[in-house]
This record gives C-alpha cells, sequence and structure tokens, in this order.
C-alpha cells in the first residue's frame, strides 16, 4: 500500500490547481501559486482569456494570483510589451487549472512523512486514520485532480484501497466535516454523500 501512495504522491508533480467556484470572486485570490502541466512544459500567458499569447511561465514556477474569471482564468501580473502600454508589468491571463498551491520543495517532505506514517497493512493504517480525525467547521473545498482531465474519487474508508463512492472533475466542490492526518471527510452538497478524499486533491 506504502508503494501505492507513494506513486500517487509522485502525481503531485502534475497536479492542476482548481480554485473555488466560476466568478470574480474565488478562493485562491491574492495568494502565491506554483504552475503544474501535465507535460512538463512552460505555462501560456495570455493578454486576455483565449487572446494572444505574450509569454511563457515555466512549470513549477511561483505566480501571484490577483483574481479569477469564469473558473477557468487566472489573472496575474507578467512582465511583457504590451501592444498598447509598451514595456511593463501588466495584467495578463493563465488557464486557472494548471494551477496549484503545492510548493515543489514540499513534495519530498509528503513523501517521507506518509511512508512513515503508513505501515503497508490496511487495516492498521486505516485505523490510524480514523482515531487522527478532527472536527472541524465545514468548510468548502475545490477537486483538484492529479490531470486536468482526471476525476477524484470519494471513497467509503481512508484508504486509497476503498471502494469508490463518487467521482468528481476538477473545480467540483465538496464540504469538509472532518480533518484526518492525509485524508478528509467530506459530503456532496448535491447527493449527501459522506466519504473520504486525500488532501492532495483539495484546494480551500
Amino acid at each position: 500500500m506504502t508503494g501505492k501512495i507513494i506513486s500517487l504522491l509522485l502525481a503531485v508533480l502534475m497536479l492542476t490547481g482548481a480554485f473555488a467556484a466560476a466568478g470574480a470572486e474565488t478562493a485562491g485570490e491574492g495568494r502565491t501559486w506554483y504552475v503544474y502541466t501535465e507535460n512538463g512544459k512552460p505555462l501560456n500567458v495570455r493578454i486576455l482569456p483565449e487572446g494572444e499569447i505574450v509569454g511563457k511561465i515555466a512549470c513549477g514556477e511561483q505566480v501571484q494570483v490577483v483574481s479569477v474569471q469564469n473558473d477557468t482564468w487566472a489573472e496575474i501580473t507578467f512582465h511583457y510589451s504590451h501592444p498598447e502600454n509598451g514595456e511593463g508589468d501588466w495584467p495578463a491571463y493563465v488557464n486557472r487549472r494548471y494551477l496549484t498551491d503545492i510548493e515543489p520543495g514540499e513534495l519530498q517532505k509528503l513523501q517521507e512523512a506518509e511512508a512513515v506514517f503508513f505501515t503497508g497493512d490496511p487495516m492498521t493504517d486505516i485505523n490510524k486514520e480514523f482515531a487522527s480525525a478532527q472536527s472541524v467547521t465545514p468548510y468548502e473545498i475545490s477537486i483538484r485532480p492529479a490531470r486536468v482531465t482526471g476525476v477524484v474519487n470519494m471513497r467509503w474508508i481512508p484508504s486509497e484501497t476503498g471502494a469508490i463512492i463518487a467521482q468528481y472533475k476538477a473545480t467540483e466542490k465538496l464540504n469538509v466535516l472532518k480533518e484526518l492526518t492525509y485524508f478528509l471527510m467530506v459530503q456532496d452538497p448535491d447527493t449527501g454523500d459522506v466519504g473520504y478524499i486525500h488532501r492532495r486533491y483539495a484546494v480551500k
């Protein structure tokens, strides 16, 4: 089980960011995020959403998000030659699905901590997760799959081996009821289903 979990943690390198729901006001605004593309290539920076490409940001680089538009585009400040204003630091846009709040240097720490925590015995590991559960004031998270086109599984138990209750795409919303060491107990606000997802797939 430990090997499987560590392999899944490696997928963090391909994580795609998922801010909160559509609209101008979105969780993640005014925060530092990092570029993660599935193929490791640089992320295109555009003068407007769907507009002309004015530059690129390397995978793993830090960006400061100013705002999020229509659940798709993140506004940043980027240095480029604006066709009307000339050279300088101007508003620009990137696809927010390729942003994550996990700093590149945190990957090894996550791997090491989780490798120590999990014993490889499913029942022992599941019981350890259940025992670590802490009640919280419910809050909303957005789903962030390991791949842009992927899904995140809600499971019956806090384990990657647990039966799947439901699957969620990037930016879909769940409510957190309890926090465990590596998993979250969540509820689907639409169906009322309650289950568990790994913390790596959640963005506050």
